[in-house]
């Protein structure tokens, strides 16, 4: 081992733990018995492999003896259909054996990925909700499911290779025991050094590279995303070539990544493919050496190498393995430190339950908010909505009025200054109990891929269900009733992805009728008639008018015209919430 290897080696002592990967080995024990199945089927193959080799080049050898004996006119017996059924069994056994290994693998491991991104999210949905703002980062959600599904090959390209490497060789030492128990020995001893020189140098190398490229390909997953949900944004303001050019900055480096891993694991593999030859030569002077004594047969000096040829599959992956065990660990680092830095928050105050009010108090007091390089969103904002009390807040687009509704349900923390319901400051109130008192409808759309029935229930509180007449009443209430009793499945009708089935104004409605099914003391509506016609919006303006009243209420928007009517208007602007005179 290089001088070089041995300080990388000492440098990552700390860092470079196996430990690493403790949380996710016991959650591959649920599937021991069919990881060692598939393991057995891995082993299989590689000694089918290793038998076919080996037999043929004894049976070719001793039927071009045999021949020669009987053209010199000696008489010899040679049984040609034991040896001739022995490959043809060791042909089919590597076949089957290498389907069902796929097989059994790849369902297993699919089933790993499944259960690691469902306790992956599991977590994140426990999440308090300013933690939770936090991932609508597309960089950390891509980096959190991208790990993800490099974990899911940690068995099958890590941890299997390196067992079967090492059985596959136990099997080449038992058949060179033919020969001579020393050359069994040395060579055995030989090949298990150069496998775990090989796995670990593709270890220690792949501690240097899978980190940065893991971070490489996060950013350019991220910044392809910003660059096409952008591109207006981007094209108005004249940025861009300039974040073009960035992105593909970011892509050339990448690209630079990727061939030097590359590069170093085919090196890995060339040093082993080396080696392994290296030992094959050996093996064949030393059989022919043993076969000049007369200790064995020409057959058996010919099938010692052969076997030893066959081993190039199973030891071959071993590079590959040690760098897929890197990038594995890597990954496992990289969710516990983003999971940790994420859940902070969580534990911060100690949050109590409030006593549910039908009519709370919203008060806002010197709330000061500044958002991206330090732009100002909210600038000594105070306000305080009675109980029953209707506000209603109008301001350009990016004008903050979705930042005051993020703050009023705990999703933001303000820089400075308090937000109180009912008197309890927002920090202190556990979320459950201000979820119950305080329905938001924001300007994004969210709808999953489920039936309209399904989107509505997500309303549900507790383990009640609510009614297919409730169900009806509220989109009778949005004006949506008509068009999904014209759906052929009613209320089962599927939305599709995001509600892709739905129009952008049947999306919003059917959102804006989940906060109906609410029936919450407090509301926040945010641009709630976004993608109607305006007869749409007038008449849903005209029952909510109603049903709003008695209600302590927030209405944001553009164009208090096209909100329902308020008991006061204010309008934010740079910052600075202003009253408007009647």
């Amino acid at each position: 081992m290089s001088i070089g290897i041995i300080r990388s080696l000492m440098a990552n002592s700390s860092t470079s733990r196996m430990s690493d990967l403790l949380p996710y080995l016991r959650l591959f024990m649920r599937y021991r018995a069919r990881l060692a199945l598939g393991t057995v089927l891995m082993l299989a193959t590689a000694a089918s492999g290793i038998g076919l080799l080996a037999l043929s080049g004894w049976f070719i050898t001793a039927t071009a003896v045999t021949g020669v004996l009987l053209a010199a006119g000696v008489a010899v017996a040679f049984d040609i259909y034991v040896p001739g059924g022995g490959i043809r069994a060791f042909a089919v056994t590597r076949t089957v054996s290498r389907y069902f290994e796929r097989i059994v693998n790849h369902d297993t491991v699919l089933q790993l990925l499944r259960d690691l991104r469902v306790n992956l999210f599991k977590s994140i949905a426990r999440l308090p909700p300013t933690a939770a703002v936090r991932l609508r980062s597309g960089e950390l959600l891509n980096r959190l499911t991208t790990d993800i599904d490099r974990l899911d090959g940690l068995f099958l390209r890590g941890i299997a290779p390196p067992i079967v490497a090492v059985l596959a060789i136990v099997i080449t030492m038992l058949l060179l025991l033919f020969g001579s128990v020393a050359l069994s020995l040395s060579v055995g001893l030989t090949l298990l050094a150069l496998a775990g020189l090989s796995l670990g140098r593709g270890w220690l190398k792949g501690q240097a590279s899978t980190s940065a490229l893991a971070e490489s390909n996060a950013q350019l997953r991220a910044g392809t995303i910003d660059h096409l949900q952008g591109l207006a944004d981007l094209q108005a303001f004249g940025s861009l070539r300039h974040h073009r050019d960035r992105l593909l900055t970011i892509e050339r480096y990448d690209h630079a990544l990727n061939a030097d891993t590359n590069i170093r694991v085919a090196t890995g593999e060339s040093i082993l493919a080396a080696g392994l030859q290296l030992s094959m030569v050996g093996v064949l002077l030393f059989s022919l050496y043993l076969y000049g004594t007369g200790t064995v047969s020409g057959a058996i000096a010919v099938m010692m190498p052969l076997a030893l040829m066959a081993l190039l599959e199973p030891l071959g992956v071993l590079p590959a393995a040690g760098w897929h065990l890197a990038r594995a660990r890597a990954s496992a680092v990289r969710l516990r430190e983003d999971m940790n830095q994420t859940q902070k928050s969580a534990h911060t105050a100690s949050r109590t339950d409030i006593v549910q009010s039908d009519k709370p108090t919203l008060c806002l007091t010197n709330i000061y908010l500044t958002r991206g390089a330090g732009a100002t969103v909210l600038n000594n904002v105070s306000l305080t909505i009675q109980p029953g009390e209707c506000v209603g807040i109008v301001g350009a687009s990016g004008s903050g009025k979705s930042s005051l509704a993020s703050l009023l349900t705990a999703q933001l923390t303000a820089d400075s200054g308090s937000i109180f319901i009912n008197g309890h400051r927002i920090t202190a109130i556990a979320y459950k109990a201000l979820f119950n008192q305080i329905a938001c409808l924001t300007q994004q759309t969210d709808l999953f891929s489920t039936t309209i029935a399904d989107n509505l229930r997500i309303a549900e509180s507790g383990n009640s269900r609510t009614g297919t007449a409730k169900l009806w009443e509220v989109l009778e209430a949005v004006q949506l009733a008509e068009f999904v009793e014209n759906c052929p499945d009613g209320l089962n009708t599927w939305v599709g992805e995001s509600g892709t089935r739905l129009s952008q104004g049947q999306a919003r409605r059917l959102a804006l009728s989940r906060v109906l099914l609410r029936d919450p003391p407090a509301v926040l509506l945010d641009e709630p008639f976004s993608g109607l016609d305006s007869k749409t919006a007038e008449n849903i303006s005209d029952y909510l008018a109603h049903w709003l009243q008695g209600r302590t209420t927030l209405l944001l928007g553009h164009d208090r015209k096209v909100l329902p009517p308020a008991d006061r208007w204010f309008h934010l602007e740079n910052g600075d919430l202003k009253p408007i005179d009647s």
